[in-house]
């Protein structure tokens, strides 16, 4: 993670001077408030209040814009996660390229205005020594320098010391949070203007200055969530109809524009919606005209009208199941399958747009139930089994298992959320688990790469290119909604037999009726 790429450049002395010359009215503002403070704060405005409609969640870490001296002046934007012993640590970046830190805990005891000596280690480096100045009983502004920023990475302990107490966080998630961190900033700062799509730029062309109307901001736009609708109507695979410009929903126009013999360059734009509108148009006209003999021999009812889609979810609980997002995202009702017969229903418990991850709470209890790996990091080439429903109506409708290995630590663009891995997936096969050989959850199947449309982009066809969500993404999700579910930090390994075995009874397939 680049987490402090644009930190580097500010010398530490600068940073002491920015933080010296506000130190006094940031510590002022603060007496009378609680943990938050330094979110608000880090930067030194005298007050900062958050901006509207900024606040998102990206695991465990919220992430928000933030106003200087109550204005409408952008500050800074930040990062911060709680402990639930109650220990804050947050990060704030803005426009100038400047990174703070801070933390809190609401046992400290500090007198506000004083300077305490701090030591902070990061993994394995350190402990490097700060000053730490209290802005009130609980929090403190550490003077650190730039450089301890690109440290910051999930799985790494970060262990702070100051009047004698010592406080430790896990940092997981930071990289997606960090990011974005950097596209808030972007997006809200006064000279930035609109963030650009931070996972756009590795394969499809990006024009040096986007048009206007390209809704290309980093944050929903309901242009984008019309086009990526309109996509996956004609047959494309632009991911999720979240409204968000990413790597899929580039390739997904590309491969389309090529589709009528433009240079394609992946942009969305009211041209390219109203292109897609008509080529929808022209496609379900020619349906109309000719109707399949099996539409055309009897009138449909209204269950032959209702739209059907279908994923895989899993037991992590006695009556929990986890899925993706974009299997339940639209469903009017959610169905629980075995072997083709139904099983009974499920309601939403819990979802993540961001993550692509979704709790049910099922009807009917399971039998068996997946623990989540943890305390092992995920290593490159290790053997993963695959479970889920793929292609339904056309393959078993007992599910299917593939095998393969992780093929790299991260997805596309680098995001750490992810891991690649070369276990055959199909459309059906979202939300379905990932396994260890030792049986332990490991990830959550989430996507493939398009090789049709890559072949249009690049020329060449991409092979075993699949996706998953870490198993450590998934536990911040479940701990944010405070979702109970068991660990499993031995190692124990199992024959493919066993691991079919328990995976299969562990997954169940869902029907979203729309």
């Amino acid at each position: 993670m680049k987490i402090g790429a644009a930190g580097s450049v500010v010398s530490a002395r600068m940073k002491r001077s920015h933080a010296m010359s506000l130190l006094g009215r940031v510590a002022a503002a603060c007496l009378s408030v609680a943990l938050g403070c330094i979110s608000a704060l880090l930067p030194g405005a005298a007050h900062a209040d958050p901006v509207p409609g900024s606040m998102s969640q990206v695991g465990l870490w919220q992430v928000s814009a933030y106003t200087r001296n109550r204005t409408t002046t952008f500050d800074h934007c930040a990062i911060s996660r709680v402990q639930s012993n109650g220990f804050e640590v947050a990060i704030a970046f803005t426009d100038k390229g400047v990174w703070s830190l801070g933390m809190a805990a609401p046992d400290w005891g500090l007198t506000p205005n004083e300077a305490y000596t701090t030591t902070i280690s990061v993994g394995t480096s350190g402990p490097y020594t700060f000053t730490g100045h209290a802005l009130s009983s609980r929090s403190m502004f550490v003077e650190a320098a730039p450089e301890i920023f690109p440290q910051l990475k999930s799985g790494v302990p970060f262990v702070v010391a100051a009047n004698q107490r010592r406080y430790s966080t896990n940092l997981d998630g930071i990289e997606a949070a960090a990011a974005r961190l950097k596209d808030c900033v972007r997006q809200y700062s006064a000279k930035g203007g609109p963030a650009p799509s931070t996972q756009a730029i590795v394969i499809v062309p990006v024009p040096a200055a986007p048009p206007a109307n390209s809704a290309d901001s980093g944050v929903p736009s309901p242009l984008v969530a019309s086009i990526q609708n309109l996509l996956a109507r004609l047959g494309y695979d632009p991911g999720p109809p979240d409204g968000i410009v990413g790597l899929r929903t580039n390739i997904a126009i590309s491969a389309f524009q090529k589709s009528q013999g433009e240079q394609g360059d992946g942009m969305p734009s009211e041209a390219v919606q109203a292109e897609l509108q008509k080529a929808l148009a022209e496609r379900d006209g020619e349906t109309q005209q000719q109707p399949p003999p099996s539409q055309s021999a009897k009138k449909q009812g209204p269950k032959e009208a209702e739209h059907l889609s279908y994923g895989t979810g899993f037991y992590i609980g006695r009556d929990t199941i986890i899925t993706n997002f974009h299997v339940v995202d639209g469903c009017t009702e959610l169905r629980i399958r075995k072997n083709g017969a139904e099983q009974g229903s499920a309601r939403v418990l819990a979802v993540s747009r961001t993550d692509d991850l979704a709790a049910l709470h099922a009807e009917v209890p399971a039998k068996s139930f997946l623990k989540l790996r943890v305390g092992t990091p995920i290593v490159p080439a290790e053997s993963v089994l695959v479970f889920g429903y793929p292609l339904p109506g056309a393959l078993s409708s007992a599910g299917n298992t593939t095998l393969g290995n992780v093929t790299a630590l991260t997805g596309i663009g680098d995001d750490s959320r992810y891991i690649q891995i070369s276990a055959a997936v199909q459309p059906g096969n979202s939300g379905g688990p990932v396994l260890d050989d030792s049986g332990r959850l490991m990830a959550v199947v989430r996507s493939k790469l398009d090789a049709l449309a890559m072949a249009q982009v690049t020329g060449d066809i991409a092979q075993n290119v699949n996706f998953a969500i870490k198993v450590s993404t998934l536990a911040s999700f479940l701990e944010a909604h405070k979702i109970a579910y068991e660990a499993d930090s031995a190692a124990h390994e199992l024959p493919n037999t066993k691991r079919a075995e328990l995976a299969e009874a562990s997954s169940t397939q869902l029907e979203c009726r729309e």
